[in-house]
């Protein structure tokens, strides 16, 4: 009975599951807490299902725009013609006046405060609700990455 057991975790799976879990301690810190945030979380991982880990515009879009936006912001009846699947969304959102705030940018680079997108993800729009629409709402971390994003110029990277 001891042999079979022995068997057993040296097939490819039990390996390749072995192999799993040890990277992710040395990913973690080895369980010293080093690479972990305050909530326990590995760096790099917002709530709300996983937030970008670089204010980067391949990171947001991977990380929120995609997962979080695409539900209603694509296709021909997107909202306000605001597309943010990843072939459209750079093109859709810099730059590019608000439909609803035809005064501001979706986002104007370099100024975070003065992009509609922020706007919308805070909750203090002049028009329309907080987003993602009903919740949940990204978190104050991701929200943060998206305001470097935009601060350090909204560079398509």
């Amino acid at each position: 009975m001891g042999h079979a057991h022995m068997t057993r975790a040296r097939t490819p799976g039990a390996l390749a599951a072995a192999a799993i879990a040890a990277l992710a301690l040395t990913a973690c810190g080895g369980g010293s807490g080093e690479g972990l945030d305050a909530s326990g979380r590995p760096i790099g991982e917002g709530g709300g299902g996983g937030g970008p880990a670089a204010p980067t515009f391949a990171s947001l879009q991977a990380q929120v725009f995609t997962p979080r936006c695409t539900g209603c912001h694509a296709g021909a009846g997107a909202p306000v013609g605001l597309r943010l699947d990843a072939g459209n969304s750079y093109a859709a959102l810099v730059g590019v006046a608000s439909g609803e705030v035809g005064s501001l940018q979706r986002v104007a680079p370099g100024r975070p405060d003065d992009s509609y997108l922020v706007h919308k993800l805070e909750g203090r729009a002049a028009v329309g609700a907080r987003m993602p629409l009903g919740g949940p709402f990204l978190d104050d971390a991701t929200i943060a990455l998206v305001r470097q994003w935009i601060a350090a110029g909204a560079l398509n990277n």
